[in-house]
């Protein structure tokens, strides 16, 4: 072999740099949807853009989407961590990124206009912060919300312990819905005119103009609640749409953490069959010593997070349901799937009707509940029968404001004086939730950004004013909001 000499064709040189070339941009392109670490700083590239997405088999559909995928990348970090999301609008229109139950600086808020000036497109914005006690948090527009969250925009964020989760499987799971209508022809089911503006059956905020008869408030309340869910009937769970739902792949022995995050419009009910289990968290926020409970609903509302926890002690091939408020219609089915199971028809049951109490679950850590110094009245109503929705008689453009000082213990009794659930978000900080009707809570203290008021219902919370800015307290049911149901916490 020794001094021969090899004639390599030319066509051939030309080939192995064109597919050096190609291997070169497939890896910064991968490399721009990764964390990069550097010591305790991580840096997360976010762009928002157009993608086609496959929900299943025979639905593609162009979405809105986080880094191409919906839900969004999942970004996980940990605690104390600092983190930077270099965020790229290559969306047709304006949009910012609300990091959800993080308590972050208000100026990283992202919300339009209050916060920050939108991002138009072609721009790009950094979110710092730093991250907070290990939990459950997502990441999602602020911006036409009910339109750009309703197609893709939202995300998981995770917040590890320093030394990792001591579980064998830990999954978040989204549920959120789409219409069947959105990619029908709108002729074709009847005359809509009356229904106002609809942006990709999403911003429905001039729902107002809707022709329907001599009705009641409660009438008219339930039936346009009835009109939205009957518009977005299809379930979306981890952005796939029934068949094409991904099971949950355990082996017998592992301990199982999943998180559920309600990115969705509706309150949802959680059924987790042939295991017991434990509620470690709502909101990001630990429970205080949880026990072990079987066969009872999870109630989970937009805008909240629940975390369980169980033993995979029972194997089969077992279905997660995902139910309707009230119990009513099975929206969807998560494989529960043990390994060796996987060509067992997935195992169905009966309804459950016993509903998960957090009122009373856990033991109380027996923690000073401080006096107010601030105390607030938040009552939640409609001024024209439930086509847009108010705090204190109020919406916006021009809400009712609640001021405080830093260092105030403001505490806020939230009434519902309609005929459909209020999902109420507080920006910027957890609060404690004290009373249901009256009812003081005996378990553990239950902290929250999100709190479900049904209607006729009445919560006591607190919260300490230590993050000074101008906050958003609103309806996490989005064309609630952009109907009105925004009030504001402005610290003087």
């Amino acid at each position: 072999m020794k001094g021969r000499i090899f004639v390599i064709p030319l066509f051939l040189i030309i080939l192995s740099v064109f597919l050096a070339a190609c291997s070169n941009n497939q890896s910064v392109a991968k490399a721009n949807n990764k964390t990069s670490n550097k010591g305790n700083s991580v840096t997360i590239n976010l762009e928002a853009k157009e993608t086609k997405i496959k929900y299943n088999n025979k639905l593609v559909e162009t979405a809105m989407t986080f880094n191409g995928s919906v839900p969004g990348q999942e970004i996980r970090v940990k605690e104390g961590q600092k983190v930077t999301i270099h965020f790229k609008n290559s969306l047709k229109e304006d949009t910012t990124l609300h990091l959800h139950g993080l308590s972050d600086a208000n100026n990283m808020d992202g919300v339009p206009d209050v916060t920050q000036k939108p991002i138009k497109p072609g721009q790009t914005f950094d979110y710092t912060f730093t991250a907070p006690n290990p939990g459950t948090y997502w990441y999602h527009s602020h911006t036409n919300e009910a339109t750009q969250i309703m197609d893709g925009l939202y995300g998981v964020l995770i917040v590890e312990p320093k030394n990792g989760e001591k579980v064998e499987i830990d999954k978040a799971i989204t549920i959120n819905e789409r219409s069947s209508m959105s990619s029908m022809d709108m002729s074709n089911i009847g005359d809509m005119s009356n229904m106002g503006s609809m942006d990709n059956m999403g911003n429905m905020s001039n729902m107002g103009n809707m022709n329907m008869g001599s009705t009641t408030k409660s009438q008219t309340s339930d039936s346009s609640e009835a009109t939205m869910m009957s518009m977005y009937d299809t379930s979306i769970i981890n952005g796939k749409i029934s068949p094409s739902i991904q099971p949950i792949v355990v082996k017998k022995g592992d301990t199982v953490k999943l998180r559920f995050v309600n990115t969705g419009l509706f309150t949802e009910n959680i059924q987790i069959p042939a295991h017991q289990f434990k509620v470690i968290a709502y909101d990001g926020e630990n429970v205080n010593k949880p026990t072990i409970i079987s066969n009872q609903l999870t109630q989970i509302a937009p805008g909240e997070r629940y975390d369980v926890e169980f033993k995979a002690n029972n194997p089969g091939n077992w279905g997660i349901r995902i139910y309707s408020q009230d119990n009513a219609k099975l929206k969807a089915v998560i494989p529960l799937t043990y390994k060796g199971y996987e060509n067992q028809k997935v195992k169905t049951g009966g309804i459950i009707n016993k509903f998960f109490d957090f009122s009373t679950y856990g033991k109380s850590s027996q923690k000073v509940i401080l006096t107010p110094t601030k105390e607030y009245q938040m009552n939640l109503g409609t001024n024209d029968g439930g086509m847009t929705f108010t705090i204190n008689s109020k919406k916006m453009p021009n809400p009712e404001i609640y001021n405080v000082k830093k260092g105030d213990v403001v505490r806020f009794t939230i009434t519902n004086q309609t005929n459909v659930d209020h999902p109420m978000h507080l920006h910027g900080h957890h609060f404690q939730v004290l009373s249901r009707n009256g009812v003081p809570f005996i378990g553990s203290e239950v902290m929250k950004d999100s709190i479900n008021v049904k209607p006729g219902e009445t919560y006591v919370i607190q919260f300490v004013a230590d993050n000074p800015g101008t906050w958003l307290f609103h309806c996490h049911e989005l064309h609630h909001a952009e109907s009105g149901m925004v009030s504001e916490i402005k610290y003087n």
